[in-house]
C-alpha cells in the first residue's frame, strides 16, 4: 500500500522509498522571451556544439552514469557537508535516543587513525527554515506528544501514514530530494515515545546504511562527471573498469597480470588503484592468499611498501554481487619514511578460474583519508568481467 506522507508536498511513500507525484505545470517562458530565443537559436546550437566537442562531453561511451541519481529541476541543490547529519527531536526523545544514534552513525573506520563516516548534530527546531536545504536530515517523532518536533510532524502527516503508524506502532519513511536535490531526509515515527525509542535502537544500523549508500552515490555522481578511460585500455586484460581519466597509468606489467593507476592533484590525497589476477584452477582463495599476495605486490610495485598484519582488519563483503574478502589497515614505507591507509578486495572468478585482487591505497598526511578510500571503492566496484564471459561464449 502506498501512503502520502506530507499533504502539502503531494508526495507518496512506500515503507522504504518515497515516490514523488506532482501534477503542477510550470510556465517556463513568456511569448516575448520565446521570440528572442528563436532569433538566436542557431547561434546557441553552434556554441553548445563547440563546447561539447572541446570538452569531450559528446562522447557518451567515455561517460559512466550511475543509476539512482534522479533530480527535480524545479528544486534547488542541497547544501552542507555531505558527512554531516542533522537530527530534529524533542528534548526528551533526544536525551534517550542520542547515544544509540551516535554509536551507529558515527561509527569509526580505521585508517591511520579513527575516522568517522558521519558527524551527527542536533538541529535547532526554532531555526528549521534554515535547514530545509541541508543534505542529510533525520526527524524523530511520536504521535502521542504535543512537543514541537512531534507536533510539526503530526500536522504534516497524512491520515494514511498516521493510520499506518497506529497499526504497526512504528514506521520509517525515507525521502530523497524532499526539499532540495541530492538530499536525504529520514523520518522515524512511533505511536508512543517507548515504541519510537525502541525502534530507534532496532533500526540504528539501517539508518546508518541508508546514509552510507547516499554518501557513496554522491561520490559516484561526482567522480563520474569526468570521462573514464576507454575500454581499449584494458584490451589485454580479462576485465575492465570505469576509471576516471584523471587517474593515470602508474605501473603496468601485463606479464604479471598487473596494472595500477594514480590520481594526484594539488591539495588532494594521492590515490592509488591497482588490479592483479592470477590463474587458479581451484578456488583456493583465502585470507592468507590475500595477505601474501598484497605483500608481494606492494613491495614490488610501490617501492617497498609494507604492512603489519596486526595493523589490519579483515571481513567478508559484497563486491558487485560477488562474495569478496576485504582487508584494510595502514601501510608504511621505511625506505621513504612515509605511510598511509589501504583497503584490498579479493574474489574468485568461477568462469575464468582466476583469483583477483583490487587494491586501494591513500597517501595524505595532511588530512582524513576515508573520503579518498570511499572514492577508490566506488571505482573498484565497477569492475566488469563480462568481456571475458563473452569471449568464452564465442569460443564455445
Amino acid at each position: 500500500m502506498i501512503y502520502s506522507i506530507f499533504n502539502k508536498h503531494h508526495s507518496n511513500i512506500t515503507s522504504d522509498r518515497i515516490v514523488i507525484r506532482e501534477t503542477r505545470m510550470i510556465k517556463l517562458f513568456n511569448p516575448s522571451f520565446c521570440f528572442a530565443l528563436k532569433k538566436c537559436s542557431v547561434l546557441l546550437v553552434i556554441l553548445l556544439s563547440s563546447i561539447l566537442v572541446s570538452c569531450g562531453g559528446s562522447d557518451d561511451s567515455r561517460r559512466h552514469r550511475p543509476s539512482g541519481n534522479q533530480t527535480d529541476p524545479r528544486k534547488p541543490l542541497s547544501w552542507g557537508h555531505e558527512q554531516t547529519i542533522y537530527v530534529f527531536a524533542d528534548d526528551r526523545v533526544w536525551y534517550y535516543a542520542e547515544q544509540y544514534l551516535r554509536e551507529s552513525i558515527e561509527r569509526y573506520y580505521f585508517t591511520t587513525e579513527n575516522e568517522t563516516y558521519f558527524d551527527l548534530k542536533r538541529g535547532d527546531f526554532s531555526s528549521l527554515d534554515l535547514f530545509y536545504r541541508f543534505k542529510n536530515l533525520i526527524f524523530l517523532a511520536h504521535l502521542d506528544s504535543d512537543r514541537h518536533v512531534s507536533n510539526y510532524i503530526k500536522q504534516n502527516l497524512t491520515e494514511n501514514v498516521i493510520q499506518s503508524v497506529n497499526e504497526n506502532g512504528v514506521g520509517m519513511f525515507i525521502r530523497h530530494n524532499l526539499w532540495a536535490n541530492d538530499q536525504l531526509v529520514l523520518f522515524l515515527v512511533g505511536d508512543t515515545e517507548a515504541n519510537l525509542l525502541r525502534y530507534n535502537i532496532l533500526q540504528a544500523d539501517e539508518v546508518f546504511q541508508q546514509f552510507r549508500e547516499k554518501l557513496y552515490a554522491r561520490t559516484a555522481s561526482r567522480i563520474f562527471g569526468f570521462n573514464v578511460h576507454p575500454v581499449s585500455l584494458f584490451r589485454n586484460f580479462p576485465w575492465n573498469m570505469k576509471i576516471p581519466e584523471y587517474y593515470i597509468v602508474y605501473k603496468r606489467n601485463e606479464a604479471d597480470n598487473f596494472i595500477s593507476f594514480l590520481a594526484r592533484r594539488r591539495e588532494q590525497p594521492d590515490r592509488y588503484l591497482s588490479v592483479y589476477y592470477e590463474d587458479m584452477p581451484e578456488n583456493n582463495l583465502d585470507i592468507d592468499w590475500l595477505f601474501t599476495t598484497r605483500e608481494r605486490l606492494a613491495w614490488q610495485y610501490y617501492d617497498e611498501d609494507e604492512f603489519r598484519r596486526e595493523d589490519t582488519r579483515s571481513e567478508v563483503t559484497d563486491l558487485v554481487g560477488i562474495n569478496a574478502l576485504k582487508l584494510s589497515g595502514r601501510w608504511q614505507n621505511r625506505k621513504h619514511a612515509i605511510g598511509g591507509a589501504f583497503q584490498s578486495f579479493a574474489f574468485y572468478d568461477d568462469i575464468g578460474k582466476r583469483a583477483y585482487l583490487i587494491d586501494n591505497s591513500v597517501f595524505y598526511p595532511e588530512g582524513f583519508k576515508l573520503p579518498a578510500l570511499i572514492e577508490l571503492e566506488v571505482i573498484s566496484r565497477t569492475i566488469d568481467l563480462e568481456q571475458e564471459s563473452e569471449a568464452l561464449s564465442a569460443v564455445e
